[in-house]
């Protein structure tokens, strides 16, 4: 006479792995089975009832009833299906997010390596074609626009060149951004 579910969980539960095994020859199928009417693929199916026993074993002492295992597992099955489906949902939409972004850029979500190729062109502008904004800058200020800027130096770099601490830098270096603003906002208004 076979042993009921509820005897081979409580075998499980004492250690007996060849009782998880008949637990599973038992309902594989089963569980295989509702996998794959979720999923319409054979080894999508097979990793999601892998997912599914591996979680039972796991749980196993959570179990209330161990002859209502059947109806448990069959619980786990559609609630790890349950979670890939919602995956899948957040995978597609991704992609799809990407492939839209990719088709139609938008201006206002540029790369930064746009945004910055265009703050360089502004600083090289403004350092050689306005001798009003360029003296009014000081010496150290212009060679941290140009290190950090034109030159593409690291902050470690241009601090080395110019002799300046790190906060040093970044003041001398925001100084400069500030009277290039003000020179650029003086241009605007006198054409």
């Amino acid at each position: 006479m076979a042993a009921t579910d509820g005897t081979l969980v409580l075998g499980v539960l004492h250690g007996d792995r060849a009782a998880f095994a008949e637990l599973y020859d038992r309902r594989a199928r089963l569980i295989r089975a509702i996998c794959y009417d979720e999923t319409h693929d054979v080894q999508t199916a097979a990793d999601l009832s892998q997912e599914v026993f591996l979680r039972s074993y796991r749980n196993l002492g959570r179990l209330d009833d161990p002859d209502h295992f059947a109806r448990w597992i069959v619980g786990i099955a559609r609630r790890v299906c349950s979670e890939w489906r919602r995956k899948r949902g957040r995978d597609e939409r991704a992609v799809t997010e990407l492939r839209a972004r990719q088709q139609s850029p938008n201006p206002a979500m540029e790369a930064p390596e746009q945004r910055l190729i265009a703050l360089r062109d502004e600083v090289a502008f403004l350092l050689g074609s306005d001798e009003a904004s360029h003296s009014s800058l000081k010496k150290k200020e212009r060679l941290a626009l140009h290190a950090y800027y034109l030159q593409e130096r690291s902050v470690e770099d241009a601090c080395q060149v110019l002799g300046l601490s790190r906060s040093g830098f970044y003041r001398v270096l925001s100084s400069a951004c500030e009277r290039l603003r003000k020179a650029r906002s003086r241009q605007e208004v006198h054409p």
